[in-house]
């Protein structure tokens, strides 16, 4: 019954409170509508610049495809990539306008749209490619130090991903070339027990080659010889 009473209080109270403020309440309702009728224009924005973007890249790489090119113009797809930028569709076209340049020898424009896409987009699953594209401009640039740290860092931060035994096999290649013939054993190794296909049938013929070239010194643990002390008889 106390219960009841002091429900029924509270709620004369709340009524009594709405009465004398509903101009603020109705200021209040309107505002919400407002937000809500935004967010939905937005969500709906949204969906529709999505499906822009993807009709964007979709024509593009069509086209190319049609006019017998094997791939789109990077300055066609960057623009893309500019255009809808805060899309899904507009992240890949800035990682395919960057392979592009790479692809045309324009390696610092390419290495530039790479790291460009690890600043604007450090969530998407696409980092990892992101990050072996800006590898392999160092790499193709001759800059041997940065493409070891680089494709290393791949290897530490993305091994269970699929670019890890490629940039194991890069990173193979430059460290035999700087003379690290056991580093680079193990990276094709690791490769030949992590992955199987291609990948690793390339390493597995890099791996002859160098044990052809700098065979693996063997270690053996064997036991110092005993040396038994002559018996001189006693006098």
């Amino acid at each position: 019954m106390e219960s009841d009473l002091t429900q029924s209080a509270l709620f004369y109270k709340l009524w009594a409170w709405g009465d004398k403020n509903k101009k603020q309440l109705l200021w209040g309702l309107i505002a919400l509508v407002v937000v809500g009728v935004g967010v939905a224009f937005w969500l709906a924005h949204q969906s529709e610049k999505q499906n822009e973007a993807n009709d964007a890249l979709s024509k593009l790489t069509s086209q190319e495809v049609v006019s017998g090119k094997t791939e789109p113009a990077p300055d066609a797809m960057l623009k893309v990539a500019t255009d809808y930028s805060d899309t899904a569709a507009g992240q890949r076209a800035l990682l395919l306008g960057a392979a592009n340049l790479f692809d045309a020898g324009k390696y610092d424009e390419a290495q530039a749209r790479f790291q460009q896409f690890i600043r604007d987009y450090s969530d998407s699953p696409f980092m990892s490619q992101a990050a072996y594209g800006v590898a392999t401009c160092f790499d193709a640039e001759g800059k041997t130090n940065d493409a070891v740290s680089a494709y290393q860092s791949i290897v530490d931060r993305y091994q269970n991903q699929n670019v890890a035994p490629q940039a194991k096999l890069a990173l193979a290649r430059l460290l035999e070339g700087q003379g690290k013939f056991s580093e680079a054993r193990n990276n094709l190794e690791d490769i030949l027990r992590s992955v199987q296909g291609t990948t690793a049938s390339e390493a597995a013929g890099r791996l002859e080659q160098l044990n052809a070239a700098h065979p693996p010194v063997e270690t053996t643990n064997r036991p110092a010889p005993t040396v038994t002390p002559s018996l001189v008889p006693k006098s």
